[in-house]
């Protein structure tokens, strides 16, 4: 098998590390230096907390948690050939995680008390070791493999033995006191068989009433039940019967509507001679009417547009008429204007034919006027004859014209208005005298009371439909009222008297019945309470549990004592060949590693009959650990762990010593007999030596081979 030591330590989370490699490690002895709070204890708690799991917090104590992260990391270990083996720890829940089978091993090879009590070292921990039973207890632990001493296990044992044969009452275990228990409980069993016998005929009628109370109770169910149903019933047959009295009132007031309306729809058609057919007939005179009506549009249209066309020839005419008349004025005023501008201009050459004395310029100016005049108005009489003539012929044509139109719209009016005659006293509208609009209000005359015969008639054929509705709601209901009679199983002539009488019938019965169960409750109460004071009868059975109870605590207990023994017998003879054999040689390497760190000043350490550890000095002195200084109590006992270290084989064999400054309070030389000391454990074990003091790395380095020095 191949031999595994602690390599390197990775620190993911814990304390106030984070992700933090530490080493390599050597096989012996190493030294792991660093100042006040660099964190040397976190790194010791580190390697416990992921061999046997995270400290959970309780109390003040310290459990190195950080503040927004899980505590995890790895223990690397190496074998003689150089493969790395590791241990990783995360949660607690999740366990140790191990990447081989040897790693695994590793775990498995010491349990949490031993690493605390031999491998997790420090100052205080020595210090606690000053009971002489704690020591020994411990130290057998480490050595033996057990959770306690072999000696306090066979102590255990011997307390076990004599509380099973004890007297004493406070004894819980003891055989002789079980067996005066069953002595007891046969007794207060027979007390109990006897009573219990007398009470069997009183729970027998007890059971015969309850039985009985259960048939009346069933029976009285059923009266309810069919008290409530005659109830319900006799509720719903009063509504079934008002409701046929109701139906049976409006089916006589259909009638009578129904009566009536015929009534009606009779007097209409005997006052209007109106029948079945009269319908149709007067769908075809009002569409002859509406075919009037429109050619009396037509005709009034077209009369009105042969008027409107007459006038506006008319119009046109006496348009023309002043507007000639304009027109010629107009020429008559232009035609007088050039006659005096002629005028005047012929007056002015005179002028001046007078005034220069020439009579030839006087003469033609004469002569041109005057013709331009004449000329002029030749003209003027000319133009205004000729245009007047055809404006009045061309507006008499336009008028003669639209009055012969105007006249014939006349006469096909006139023949219209014969033939709207002839039409409507075809008809048989004769009274409108030939007026469209007196023959439509006729016609709307009968209309309505066509309508209201409809309405009518609508009227009788709802009343008839309620007439119906009224009677299958009349039939329904009667059928409905034989249902309940049936079903209550009543004679129907009776009625609801009949129903009523059912009722108390009942009722009667059930009084009876009820005050039966009063008195069967009263007999019931009293062999209650009678039963209920026989409390033997059920401590009879609790009797028998009980004796069943104590037999099966007797034989275990003779069983336990039995096993004891034999315990006892085993115990004792290893205890002897473990003395003999492994305890001289432990004390005789922890007196010569005691010798080594004091100098030769105490050189034994003894163990005595009784457990008690004790040390003499040179001069063959003995005291006990808690009569000695700090310094070499705490000598003692790490003396006592590096022999019992070296005396051990198969315990944590890959699991690293941890020393957390432990020699603080020894002194120059006795430092120097402790480094040797854990050298020579370090040619065994692997030993990693925690301090913050130089001295002690000096001393290591003076004193110890072969050691490794790691920062921190």
């Amino acid at each position: 098998m191949s031999l595994l030591r602690l390599d390197r330590i990775h620190i993911q989370a814990f304390g106030k590390f984070f992700d933090k490699n530490i080493g390599p490690f050597s096989p012996g002895l190493n030294v792991v230096y660093g100042e006040n709070e660099a964190g040397k204890t976190t790194v010791s708690a580190f390697v416990g907390g992921v061999l046997f799991g995270w400290e959970d917090a309780r109390g003040q104590k310290n459990t190195y948690k950080p503040p927004f992260a899980q505590r995890s990391g790895t223990l690397r270990f190496v074998d003689d050939e150089g493969r790395f083996h590791e241990l990783s720890r995360t949660r607690n829940a999740d366990g140790l995680s191990c990447s081989s089978t040897e790693a695994k091993r590793i775990a498995d090879s010491l349990d949490k008390e031993t690493f605390k009590t031999m491998f997790s070292l420090d100052s205080d921990e020595l210090r606690s070791l000053g009971s002489a039973a704690n020591m020994t207890s411990k130290l057998l632990t480490a050595g033996s493999g057990t959770g306690i001493s072999p000696a306090e296990a066979l102590r255990a044992i011997d307390e076990s033995i004599a509380a099973r044969t004890s007297r004493s009452a406070s004894a819980n275990h003891s055989l002789v006191r079980i067996q005066a228990e069953e002595d007891e409980c046969k007794r207060r069993l027979a007390l109990a068989r006897e009573e219990s016998d007398q009470f069997k005929k009183e729970g027998e009628e007890y059971e015969d009433l309850l039985r009985r109370k259960d048939e009346r109770l069933a029976e009285i169910g059923r009266l309810n039940a069919r008290i409530e149903l005659l109830g319900a019933c006799e509720v719903e047959i009063r509504r079934t019967e008002e409701r046929m009295k109701a139906s049976a009132e409006e089916l006589a007031r259909c009638n009578r509507s129904l009566d009536e309306a015929v009534a009606g729809a009779r007097v209409l058609r005997q006052r209007g001679g109106m029948h079945a057919a009269d319908e149709h007939a007067e769908a075809a005179a009002l569409r002859r009417l509406e075919g009037l009506e429109k050619e009396s549009a037509r005709l009034e249209r077209r009369l009105e547009s042969a008027q409107d066309a007459f006038d506006r020839a008319r119009a046109q005419v006496e348009a023309h008429d002043e507007q000639d008349t304009a027109t010629y004025s107009k020429f008559d005023k232009i035609t007088l204007a050039c006659c005096v501008a002629l005028f005047f201009v012929g007056a002015a050459t005179a002028v001046k034919g007078l005034t220069d004395a020439d009579a030839f310029l006087l003469c033609m100016a004469i002569a041109v006027g005057a013709c331009a005049v004449g000329m002029g108005a030749f003209l003027f009489f000319q133009r205004k004859k000729e245009p007047r003539a055809a404006s009045a012929k061309r507006g008499e044509s336009e008028v003669s014209a639209a009055r012969r139109v105007l006249e014939v719209c006349e006469q096909d009016e006139l023949m219209f208005s014969l033939h709207v005659q002839e039409e409507l006293d075809a008809i048989g509208l004769a009274e409108a005298q030939g007026s469209i609009r007196n023959a439509r209000a006729a016609m709307e005359r009968s209309r309505s009371r066509l309508a209201e015969l409809r309405g009518i008639e609508e009227r009788i054929k709802v009343l008839e439909a309620r007439k119906a509705a009224e009677h299958e709601v009349l039939d329904r209901e009667e059928a409905r009222r034989h249902g309940l009679f049936h079903r209550i199983e009543c004679d129907e002539s009776q009625g609801l008297e009949g129903v009523r009488q059912a009722l108390e019938e009942a009722l009667e019965e059930r009084d009876v019945l009820l005050e039966s169960m009063r008195r069967n409750d009263i007999r019931l109460g009293e062999l209650k309470q009678c039963l209920f004071d026989a409390e033997c009868f059920r401590e009879f059975d609790l009797l028998k549990t009980q004796r069943a109870q104590i037999v099966t605590r007797k034989n275990e207990e003779a069983e336990n004592l039995a096993k004891l023994l034999l315990a006892r017998r085993a115990l004792a003879r290893a205890i002897e060949e473990w003395k003999s054999e492994s305890v001289p040689e432990v004390y005789a390497r922890a007196s010569r590693l005691l010798s080594l760190m004091t100098g030769g000043a105490w050189v034994e350490i003894r163990m005595k009959d009784d457990g008690r550890i004790v040390a003499v000095d040179v001069s063959r002195g003995e005291r006990e650990p808690r009569f000695l200084s700090t310094g070499t109590c705490q000598q003692l006992y790490l003396a006592l762990r590096i022999a019992l270290l070296e005396c051990v084989e198969g315990v944590g064999n890959a699991v690293p010593v941890l020393a957390d400054d432990i020699l603080v309070n020894f002194d120059d030389e006795r430092r120097k007999g402790a480094v040797r000391a854990l050298s020579e454990l370090a040619e065994k074990r692997q030993v990693i030596l925690f301090t913050c003091h130089k001295e002690i790395v000096e001393a290591v380095r003076q004193y110890a081979d072969g050691h490794t020095m790691v920062a921190l």
